[in-house]
């Protein structure tokens, strides 16, 4: 787990390093598609077993973009399940100038080690071009929402709550190959002030060839409000081997 954080962290000051050194990347593709998956299992003096897949789709029009994500974590020790968290996210984004458009996007969450059987968020705003230009660029949501929360095994109430989703998400070109993702969300609440939470995530993926590529992730969880008896934070560490395809034509310039 270190030496995975260790790598990472090495990624993205090499990435800072070389932000004036790397040429401008190709225009963002049509459309593109991703899934990754890894597996860890022991047996003998231990029984263990750990899985992992995500994917993310983007599709591109001249004012319109689409964008899914999806993720699944699975572990076990010695037959009993010890980590189980499924994500998803779906989000839509229309451009209305070069910096400022609309977004609207849609996440659940199934998390019952964190006493969560289902979270979902629906939120509709604005997105933000803040940077724009190789190697770096910063997209900003400001976003009102909507939180629907159903905790495990009635560990607490079910919520709804008004919150808003303030987020940064930087990207980094390490060359013409690799890549690094730095997301930052934070969800104010304005039902329970208290039950704010917060999300930092930081990805590193290089090419191996055209399909394949090697990708490693972090990701933290805050709660300030946990469900009753369960713990505030959350960190999930990743490394998988990703299978990708893209469109051969560039997206359509606005």
């Amino acid at each position: 787990m270190k030496s995975i954080f260790a790598s990472l962290v090495v990624l993205l000051f090499t990435g800072s390093f070389a932000a004036a050194q790397t040429p401008p990347k190709e225009p963002p593709p049509l459309w593109d598609v991703q899934i990754g998956a890894s597996f860890v299992g022991t047996n003998g003096n231990s029984d263990t077993s750990s899985t992992g897949a995500d994917f993310a789709l983007h599709r591109r029009w001249p004012v319109w973009q689409i964008e899914s994500t999806a993720s699944a974590v699975k572990a076990s020790s010695n037959g009993i399940e010890s980590a189980q968290r499924y994500l998803a996210a779906l989000r839509g984004q229309r451009k209305l100038t070069s910096r400022v458009g609309l977004s609207a996007g849609l996440k659940a969450e199934h998390d019952p080690f964190a006493g969560m059987d289902l979270r979902s968020i629906l939120d509709a705003g604005l997105s933000w071009a803040l940077r724009r230009g190789a190697p770096w660029t910063l997209d900003g949501i400001t976003a009102l929402a909507w939180s629907h929360e159903a905790p495990k095994d009635a560990a607490g109430p079910v919520r709804n709550d008004a919150i808003a989703v303030l987020q940064l998400l930087s990207k980094v070109a390490l060359g013409a190959a690799a890549d690094t993702t730095q997301r930052f969300t934070v969800y104010p609440n304005f039902s329970r002030t208290s039950a704010y939470r917060s999300e930092a995530e930081l990805t590193a993926q290089a090419a191996m060839n055209a399909r394949l590529a090697l990708k490693l992730g972090y990701l933290l969880r805050y709660s300030n409000d946990p469900v009753p008896t369960f713990k505030k934070t959350d960190n999930t560490m990743t490394a998988s081997v990703v299978l990708r395809w893209k469109a051969a034509t560039p997206a359509p310039a606005p």
